[in-house]
């Protein structure tokens, strides 16, 4: 499939989170498909990158394809290895649990500001997520649920107008994505603490930071459960 393809198939899929503005030329369109198949986990951390194989199957030269993999390691998702070439990072249990607690206090902080700050049109972008979800419930939809779970936490955040706060929320997100993705699919809690969305909603309407923050950190609990017990799950096969 030609990377023309690939990038239709991914648009309903896109995440922000990229330190390198997206301007739409070839290395960012080829790094979108590259960081999609990393964070779904179709590339697991610790595999090569396949240069030749790739630009073989997306129809591109390999300088483009150099500088996307440039992108990615911006980003963290890859590191380039001597002898090796570029290699998918495999974060350890410490460095996964470092990620998360500061995104979470991102998380809150953007929350914060957004009372101060949001706009009732801001709030309604983050009332759809909820519906979103809602509906993703009912259909026992797991990616769909994680897909509006990520926006809704995004929305919330667009809506601080903190450019710094946005930017590196996003790109721990980003880094977080796959195995916050893994953790969901795999662990039948996926949709505890699923009333705190209203909540948190509710806060925001009634400009109360106290009491947002007291339920986003209620509420990141249980994704903090997640994603320790998938991080520190046993080696497949044993």
């Amino acid at each position: 499939m030609s990377l023309t393809e690939q990038l239709g198939i991914l648009e309903a899929d896109r995440l922000p989170g990229s330190l390198v503005p997206d301007d739409g030329s070839l290395p960012q369109q080829i790094a979108a498909v590259i960081r999609h198949r990393i964070i779904h986990d179709e590339i697991k951390p610790g595999k090569p990158i396949r240069e030749r194989q790739l630009a073989e199957e997306l129809q591109v030269s390999r300088t483009p394809l150099r500088d996307a993999l440039k992108i990615l390691a911006l980003e963290k998702l890859v590191e380039h290895i001597p002898n090796k070439g570029a290699v998918v990072i495999d974060h350890s249990p410490d460095d996964i649990s470092d990620m998360l607690l500061v995104y979470i206090e991102l998380d809150g902080l953007g929350g914060r500001l957004a009372c101060r700050v949001g706009t009732e049109a801001d709030f309604l972008r983050v009332e759809r997520q909820i519906h979103r979800m809602e509906s993703a419930t009912r259909d026992n939809d797991r990616i769909a649920y994680f897909r509006a779970n990520q926006a809704f936490h995004l929305a919330i955040v667009a809506a601080s107008r903190s450019s710094c706060t946005i930017e590196f929320h996003a790109n721990l997100n980003l880094r977080l994505h796959r195995v916050r993705y893994l953790s969901i699919l795999k662990n039948h809690q996926w949709m505890d603490r699923s009333d705190d969305h209203s909540k948190l909603l509710s806060a925001l309407r009634a400009r109360d930071a106290a009491a947002y923050s007291e339920i986003q950190q209620r509420h990141f609990s249980v994704a903090w459960h997640l994603v320790d017990a998938w991080t520190n799950r046993a080696p497949e096969g044993e």
